[in-house]
């Protein structure tokens, strides 16, 4: 038959343990709620929202047993310090001095309460976020509430990246060293300057061209003459004359012989 500090002891261990799983299952469930949130809000899979809460479900459950231990309760009860782990180490002893010490830690542990290893605060706060966090889920679904669509933006990266590599210049080219002119051949040759060294293939299409370059004629020799012209004289209109009354076309003619004459 068990005595009764083994008893208390299992009870209380017990307790700790049912306390550390309701509080790690409380907190691990915010994490998720918040989480999906966010991976709704960047439409990303809400599988992707099981990583982080696994993640912090592993990291708080591996600091959560330290807290299902004897010496927690003596940290958190004062009366039990330096009893209880000492009844504990001595459940199979019979002594006087041992039984005194587990009647002792027997009545120190009738006032322990649950509330001191449960904050009944933390409880309800963390209610309130899961209520809150769980309203802005399903408003966010009901009108469809995105902030960034990601998929959008990654293909956006990943198309500029790759254009940014069809334009990327050899900086080679760009680079210029000091040194003579005179000896160097950045200004090639006098009498030639060098453009590159592909060589430049043209060729004339006769079809597409309305000249016909078959046809080639030597020019023509003309001669000019460049003799002066004979003196130039002055000769009267017969309708200049039907103008003039008779009675003054000997006087007209008489001056314009003169004329001739003097010159």
């Amino acid at each position: 038959m068990a005595k009764p500090i083994q008893q208390a002891l299992r009870e209380l261990k017990l307790t700790l343990l049912q306390v550390n799983i309701l509080t790690w299952f409380l907190d691990t469930l915010v994490v998720f709620l918040v989480s999906n949130l966010a991976f709704f809000l960047l439409t990303l899979p809400l599988l992707y929202a099981l990583i982080p809460t696994g993640i912090y479900a592993i990291v708080h459950g591996y600091h959560g047993r330290k807290k299902v231990t004897y010496k927690h309760v003596e940290e958190k009860v004062p009366e039990l310090k330096e009893q209880l782990i000492t009844a504990a180490d001595n459940t199979d002893k019979e002594y006087e001095i041992v039984e005194s010490l587990n009647k002792d830690v027997l009545k120190g542990m009738k006032h322990t309460m649950t509330s001191y290893f449960f904050s009944f605060g933390k409880l309800s706060r963390e209610l309130f976020l899961l209520f809150v966090v769980a309203f802005l889920i399903i408003g966010a679904s009901a009108y469809n509430v995105r902030f960034l669509d990601t998929h959008k933006a990654i293909q956006e990266v990943k198309e500029f990246a790759r254009n940014s590599k069809e334009y990327e210049i050899d900086e080679t080219l760009l680079a210029f060293e000091e040194g003579n002119p005179d000896e160097d051949e950045i200004y090639g040759e006098k009498s030639i300057a060098e453009l590159g060294n592909e060589q430049l293939q043209l060729e004339l299409n006769p079809i597409k061209s309305d000249a016909d370059i078959s046809k080639v004629k030597e020019p023509e020799h003309r001669k000019f003459r460049s003799t002066v012209p004979t003196e130039i004289a002055a000769s009267t209109d017969a309708s200049y004359e039907e103008s003039i009354p008779k009675g003054y076309q000997k006087i007209v003619k008489s001056y314009f012989r003169e004329i001739t004459k003097e010159n």
